[in-house]
């Protein structure tokens, strides 16, 4: 029986390649065997924070559109998911809209979404009325970007130009990432649906260890297994990977790109 700590040799988007340890793979003295006891997910406390943007609203009485400043600041312990984000948010937001002619809470929808793994920014209003960005150079911070994707703020500036100018929706589309999904027109927008956010629920594990199962499905992250997961090894392997989906979508799970994020499997390597 072999204990080992590794690190993947390879991450490519949801799938993480690993190594045995060579004097596993090199022993041929009888048969070998793999046993999973747990693959665990640990989504990391972090503050996620959007800001410089705005929800407007016409005034009959002014004929003018009031301006609302909102921000998205949510603090995230260490495994909180996404549902802790909006039960948060949603708090955030309607302590923001207080101002006298604010938005209805039913008017405004800020929240992540399950079903698409995005978090989606809506206005339904009978009078005229959608999110604007200011003119910033700050709009999001690290944990944000690190969510999302991004590299840095450019599609917010991009999306402040399309507020401050007779740019076309269309022609904003095209400046944004794929991730990015905008509806709008005349400077307002009234969806925002910023895509490939992981929910930080725990995680189907499909793998190559687990090839010959129904879809390849290894485990669910977090699931200790007891007694543990047994596969034979009938042949030669060197390595072995997983890939992580999404138990709401079953999309692929991209892990945020700076890391912060664990991945842990427990697993018994046997040689008998």
């Amino acid at each position: 029986m072999v204990s080992f700590f590794k690190k993947p040799t390879k991450i490519q988007e949801s799938q993480y390649t690993y190594e045995y340890p060579r004097h596993w793979v090199e022993y041929v003295g009888g048969e070998k065997a793999i046993e999973i006891r747990q693959v665990r997910s640990i989504p990391a406390g972090r503050t996620i924070l959007l800001k410089n943007f705005n929800v407007l609203r016409y005034n009959d009485e002014t004929k003018k559109q009031d301006s609302f400043p909102v921000a998205v600041y949510v603090n995230l312990d260490t495994g909180d998911d996404m549902k802790v984000f909006n039960t948060k948010l949603q708090t955030v937001v309607r302590e923001q809209l207080t101002a006298e002619g604010h938005p209805l809470p039913s008017e405004v929808t800020i929240a992540y979404n399950f079903e698409t793994n995005s978090i989606d920014f809506k206005v339904v209003s009978a009078k005229k009325s959608g999110f604007t960005f200011n003119e910033a150079d700050v709009y999001s911070n690290e944990n944000f970007k690190a969510i999302a994707w991004l590299d840095n703020d450019d599609c917010f500036k991009k999306i402040f130009k399309f507020s401050d100018s007779k740019m076309s929706i269309d022609d904003l589309r095209g400046m944004l990432p794929s991730t990015f999904t905008v509806e709008g027109s005349a400077g307002l927008l009234t969806r925002l649906s910023i895509g490939g956010i992981w929910s930080r629920e725990n995680i189907v594990i499909k793998s190559s260890i687990s090839e010959f199962a129904e879809e390849s499905i290894l485990c669910l992250s977090n699931y200790m297994y007891s007694p543990p997961k047994h596969y034979s090894i009938t042949n030669f392997v060197s390595k072995f990977n997983i890939r992580l989906v999404e138990p709401s979508s079953m999309k692929d799970v991209v892990l945020p790109k700076d890391g912060k994020d664990g991945l842990i499997i427990e697993m018994i390597l046997i040689a008998y």
